[in-house]
């Protein structure tokens, strides 16, 4: 092999672009100096398919500048930013604002996740409004935009509305994945408003909602045979189930039927009233990964998941107080849920029990997926500040 075909501006465009598409920003700029090779690829449309835009201080409103450069070769967006700076929600909304106008507009998946607190009294409509004219089609196009295939907004902390949820799947029947278990206090999105989604979308395949906007309608709808086999159901249980309507065993049992390689997460908030959560489970349901955040003592459910999963369950997550008979009940999971591959419990254990889960999970032991603890950390914990970094 010769120096020449060793030389750094030789390295295939193809290999290139990804190594730089794992860079950030001003790390890309500072690499494509290296050669006119190098900075031919910096101007590859491969190279900017997928993007991080973020807004944690307000001097990272020159983001902005990168959509008039690169907005036509946008594919998947990931939007981050602190709410808690004004500054940061200005740019975050301009940044909607500009893409939602972009001509052409090949946007077909979108982030967006807060990562500070929300200020008093902020209700964040200025997203909702953003989202709702994203959502729609370009005026005055003269190339129709493409479909918006997934839709993640479970990290923005606002309450959304049916109105939101129905411009999408007007505008967008193509969609294939939504998740909208966002940390908001209050749920605005109907029943109503999701089973004229799941209706329109045809092609849906993971969808994560809140239990208060599912009915039987919904469920019933998924399994009809015009419905793509969705794949995964998320569904969040909080707060409002006690003003809300129960999914019924045979609407679960018609689904499962007709689409029998469906998997389910099943989550419970703290806030779920503990009385329903032994309610809501039901061995219709085909709950890969359990999820019984409730911060209180539990075991009961621990023993009802054993007995409704035993050949379906593969995560649990459990954040609560131990107890004798808790301990009890996570060995004779680990006994008879032969599928389990990860246990993440957030209160410390016997030793003796610990080794007893690990002795009946090798695989688990051996791929080393669980959080098992039988005695706390010996130093306190430690508040650390991160800078953000450009």
């Amino acid at each position: 092999m010769t120096m020449e075909s060793r030389s750094w501006n030789n390295i295939p465009e193809h290999v290139l672009a990804k190594v730089l598409s794992q860079l950030s920003l001003q790390e890309r700029y500072y690499s494509s100096l290296t050669c006119k090779h190098w900075y031919n690829v910096f101007q590859s449309p491969q190279l900017w398919h997928c993007f991080h835009f973020r807004f944690y201080v307000p001097q990272h409103h020159r983001f902005l500048n990168s959509v008039d450069k690169i907005g036509k070769h946008l594919r998947k967006i990931f939007i981050g930013l602190n709410q808690a700076v004004r500054e940061n929600c200005v740019n975050a909304c301009t940044l909607l604002g500009k893409l939602a106008k972009l001509d052409p507009r090949r946007i077909s998946s979108i982030t967006i996740e807060f990562t500070g607190e929300n200020p008093l009294f902020y209700a964040g409509m200025e997203f909702v409004h953003c989202l709702k004219v994203l959502f729609c089609p370009v005026l005055n196009t003269v190339t129709p935009p493409s479909q918006i295939l997934h839709v993640d907004v479970s990290g923005l902390a606002v309450a959304l509305d049916d109105e939101v949820f129905d411009l999408l799947s007007e505008n967008n029947p193509s969609l294939e994945s939504l998740n909208i278990q966002n940390k908001n206090l209050v749920c605005k999105v109907s029943p109503a408003c999701i089973l004229r989604l799941v209706r329109k979308c045809r092609k849906l395949t993971d969808i994560h909602v809140l239990h208060c906007s599912m009915s039987d309608e919904i469920l019933s709808c998924l399994a009809e045979e015009e419905s793509k086999d969705i794949k995964h159901l998320s569904i969040l249980c909080r707060r409002d189930e006690k003003y809300g309507k129960d999914l019924s065993a045979e609407a679960w049992k018609q689904l499962v039927d007709k689409k029998p390689s469906l998997r389910v997460t099943l989550a419970f908030d703290h806030n779920c009233p503990l009385n329903l959560v032994s309610v809501i489970m039901k061995p219709e349901i085909p709950v890969r990964t359990l999820k019984l955040e409730t911060l209180t003592k539990i075991h009961d459910e621990v023993n009802l998941a054993t007995s409704y999963y035993t050949r379906t369950l593969e995560e649990i997550m459990l954040r609560t107080r131990n107890s004798t008979e808790l301990e009890e009940a996570l060995v004779d999971m680990a006994l008879k849920c032969t599928r389990l591959k990860c246990m993440m419990v957030s209160c410390i254990l016997k030793k003796s029990v610990v080794d007893q889960i690990l002795y009946l999970l090798p695989e688990m032991r051996k791929t080393g997926s669980y959080i098992l603890n039988w005695e706390m950390d010996t130093e306190p914990w430690e508040v650390v500040r991160i800078e953000a970094v450009d």
